[in-house]
């Protein structure tokens, strides 16, 4: 039996994010919802990061979001 994929919910702001990051390989894998959100199915290990990465009270959009400021050196809002 396959297990299912993990899949995380995150803004078009952040879906956006992502892909400006992934330059010329980005490879949409997601499902954009009627109000504007993304599904978007990652692997067991991105899973576990995410989770190791994740504050209180953090959803996964806040927590992708924080990740990639710093990733572009921006300051922590």
């Amino acid at each position: 039996m396959e297990a299912e994929m993990k899949t995380i919910r995150v803004s078009e702001a952040t879906y956006q994010a992502i892909a400006d990051l992934a330059g010329f390989s980005f490879r949409s894998t997601g499902t954009r919802e009627d109000d504007g959100n993304w599904l978007v199915p990652i692997s067991d290990e991105l899973w576990d990061r995410l989770q190791q990465a994740r504050l209180p009270g953090e959803r996964d959009d806040d927590t992708l979001m924080r990740l990639i400021r710093s990733s572009r050196g921006d300051k922590p809002s």
